[in-house]
C-alpha cells in the first residue's frame, strides 16, 4: 500500500539508464557529485556487467578522487560485452558499516 508520502517501493531505487557501447571504441565516462558536493576519501565506484544469460562479465573500476570519476575502459574489453547485458554501476562509501548503492543500472546497447 503507498500513500502521498510513500513512493511505493522500499529500498534506494537507481536511476534506469542503457549503457551505450559502440563496437571499436574506447568506454569513457565522467561523474561528479551534484551540489558541491564531494566523493568521501576510499568512495569506490564500479560498473559490473553480466551477460544476457545471467553469468558474470566482471567490472570496471572508476578512478576516484574527491571531485571526479572516471572510466577509460580500451575497445578491445568493451567489445567483449554482448547487446542485451546488463550492468549496474555500484558506488560504495567508507562508512561504518560500509554502504554500497547501485547508483545506475540497465542494460547495455550496441551501436555500430
Amino acid at each position: 500500500m503507498s500513500t502521498s508520502n510513500d513512493p511505493g517501493y522500499l529500498g534506494y531505487q537507481p536511476t534506469l539508464e542503457p549503457l551505450k557501447l559502440t563496437t571499436g571504441a574506447s568506454f569513457v565516462q565522467t561523474i561528479q557529485p551534484s551540489g558541491g558536493a564531494v566523493f568521501p576519501t576510499g568512495t569506490q565506484i564500479s560498473i559490473v556487467l553480466t551477460a544476457p544469460g545471467g553469468a558474470a562479465l566482471g567490472a570496471w573500476p572508476a578512478t576516484v578522487d574527491a571531485n571526479i570519476a572516471t572510466w577509460t575502459v580500451p575497445a578491445a574489453t568493451c567489445d567483449e560485452i554482448p547487446a542485451n547485458s546488463r550492468y549496474t554501476m555500484l558506488v560504495t562509501y567508507p562508512t561504518s558499516p560500509v554502504t554500497t548503492y547501485a547508483w545506475y543500472a540497465g542494460s547495455v546497447i550496441r551501436t555500430q
